[in-house]
C-alpha cells in the first residue's frame, strides 16, 4: 500500500506544478476545508480550541477564512502530544514518528501516516526535479541520519553522508560516491567548499547542488557555485511540514501551496503587503494524522505576486528572511534581520577568503552584541574593523559590539550551526520589519 501511495503521489506532485492558477486556487481551497474540518472532527485539541474561540467550522470555506482560526504554537504541540493532538482515527503505532528540537532544547514530536509520508517524500523529490535532476542521476545527501528510501535499481539512487563526521571524511565519502546532485545543510556545504582541494574536485563534479535547513545568502551560494562549477539552489522546509518553498532554475522561490498554505502576517496578525516582511504561518493540506493549522513556525519571509518564466505555475515568494526569534530587536524597537547581518559577514568572507574561519553573532542584551570569532589564516585587523563599522551602520543605534576571539565555536549539542542568535526575549507575537 505504501509503495502504491508513493507512486500515485509522485504523479500528483509532479503534475501540480503545471496546473493553471485558477484551478490551483480551487484545489487549495478544497484541501484547506478538508484539513480544517477533519482536524475539528477528529483531533480533540482543535475541537476544544475552536469551540472555545466560537468558531463556526462550517464557515471555513477556503484560505480567506483561515483568519477566523486561532494560531497553533510549538508549546501547544508539546503540551498535547500525543493524546489530544493526533487524530482519533489514526493508529499512532503505525505512523511515522519524528521530532525536532527548538532553541529551548525541548523535543517537538509529531507523526505522519503512510499517505502523508509518501506525499512529503515526493515534494522533496520535486525540489530536485525543478533544478534539473533526472531519475538516472545519483544524489548524495548530507544529513544526521539516513533516510529510508525504496530501491528502484539504477533509478533514484541516493547515498548518505553523515553530517556529524569531519569535513575531511565528508569530502572523502562524497568523492567516492561521485554525485550528480549534492544536497545538504548550507553551512556544511559551505565548509566543504572552503576545504576541497583541486585533487578532490577531480572526483566531486556535481551537476547541481541544493542547500537546505539553514538560512543561506546569495553570496554563499555563489561561492559554492564557483568552487564546484555548477549551479547552487536553496530550499525552505521544516521537519514538521516538510517542503514549503524551493528555487527553480530561474532562482525564483516557488511556494509549495499544494503541500502547505503560507500566510505572511504583521504584528496584528493581518496579511502584509506584497514585498513586505511578515511572520510565516503554515497550514498543512496533506497531514490528517496530525494537522498543523495556522502554525507559527517562527520564521519570516516576503510574499509577492510575480510569475516565473520557468513553466512552474506555483506562486512565487520573494525571499526567506530568517527566523523571527533571531532578528535583533534594538533599544528603540527597530528590528534587524539575521539576513542583513549574515550578508555583511559574507561580503568580507568572499572578498578576503581567509579573514575569518568561523563566527557567531549573539545579541546578549538589547544594546550589547557579542561576536565570537575564530580568526582565519590571513586575518587582518584593518579589514575586521571595517566589518565592525559596517555592522554599526546597519544597527544604526547606540549599541555596543564586542568581539571575543575563540579557538573554536561550540555547537551546544546542535548538529546545525546557528550563526546569528538573539537572547533577547521577543514573545510569541513579536515580528518586525527591517528598516
Amino acid at each position: 500500500m505504501y509503495m502504491l501511495d508513493l507512486c500515485s503521489s509522485f504523479l500528483e506532485v509532479q503534475l501540480n506544478q503545471y496546473v493553471p492558477e485558477k484551478i490551483q486556487k480551487r484545489l487549495i481551497n478544497r484541501r484547506i476545508v478538508k484539513e480544517v474540518r477533519s482536524a475539528y472532527e477528529n483531533v480533540p485539541f482543535y475541537r476544544k480550541k475552536y469551540n472555545e474561540a466560537g468558531v463556526d467550522i462550517k464557515s471555513i470555506k477556503g484560505v480567506a477564512d483561515l483568519k477566523k482560526l486561532p494560531f497553533l504554537t510549538k508549546q501547544d504541540i508539546m503540551d498535547n502530544f500525543p493524546e489530544n493532538i493526533v487524530s482519533d482515527k489514526e493508529d499512532i503505532d503505525k505512523c511515522h514518528y519524528s521530532a525536532t528540537t527548538g532553541s529551548t532544547g525541548k523535543a517537538l514530536p509529531f507523526v505522519f501516516n503512510d499517505k502523508t509520508m509518501s506525499y512529503y517524500i515526493n515534494t522533496s523529490l520535486r525540489v530536485y526535479t525543478m533544478i534539473g535532476y533526472k531519475p538516472w542521476h545519483k544524489a548524495v545527501y548530507i544529513k544526521y541520519t539516513k533516510v529510508d528510501s525504496p530501491n528502484f535499481g539504477p533509478f533514484f539512487r541516493f547515498a548518505h553522508v553523515p553530517s556529524t563526521i569531519s569535513v575531511i571524511e565528508q569530502i572523502k565519502l562524497i568523492g567516492k560516491e561521485k554525485p550528480d546532485l549534492l544536497v545538504g545543510y548550507a553551512s556544511i556545504i559551505f565548509e566543504i567548499a572552503t576545504s576541497v582541494t583541486a585533487e578532490d574536485l577531480k572526483n566531486i563534479r556535481p551537476k547541481m547542488i541544493s542547500v537546505n535547513s539553514e538560512l543561506s545568502t546569495k553570496h554563499q551560494r555563489n561561492f559554492v557555485s564557483s568552487v564546484f562549477k555548477c549551479p547552487v539552489y536553496d530550499e525552505y522546509s521544516t521537519e514538521e511540514t516538510w517542503m514549503i518553498a524551493a528555487q527553480c532554475r530561474n532562482d525564483k522561490y516557488h511556494l509549495f501551496t499544494d503541500n502547505v498554505w503560507v500566510e505572511f502576517l504583521d504584528r496584528q496578525g493581518s496579511e502584509v503587503k506584497n514585498g513586505d516582511s511578515g511572520e510565516i504561518v503554515l497550514t498543512t493540506t496533506h497531514s490528517p494524522a496530525m494537522p498543523f493549522i495556522r502554525y507559527k513556525i517562527g520564521d519570516k519571509g516576503r510574499a509577492c505576486k510575480d510569475s516565473c518564466t520557468c513553466g512552474n505555475k506555483l506562486p512565487v515568494m520573494t525571499s526567506f528572511d530568517g527566523r523571527a526569534d533571531d532578528s535583533f530587536i534594538l533599544p528603540g524597537g527597530k528590528y534587524v534581520s539575521s539576513l542583513k547581518l549574515l550578508n555583511t559577514f559574507t561580503k568580507y568572507i568572499k572578498t578576503h577568503l581567509n579573514l575569518i574561519a568561523e563566527f557567531k553573532i549573539v545579541q546578549e542584551k538589547k544594546d550589547l552584541i557579542v561576536i565570537y570569532l575564530v580568526k582565519g589564516t590571513q586575518y587582518r585587523e584593518i579589514f575586521f574593523k571595517q566589518l565592525i563599522s559596517d555592522l554599526y551602520n546597519i544597527l544604526g543605534e547606540s549599541v555596543t559590539i564586542k568581539t571575543k576571539y575563540q579557538d573554536f565555536i561550540a555547537k551546544n549539542g546542535s548538529i546545525k550551526r546557528k550563526a546569528v542568535e538573539s537572547l533577547v526575549r521577543q514573545g510569541n507575537s513579536a515580528m518586525g520589519m527591517d528598516e
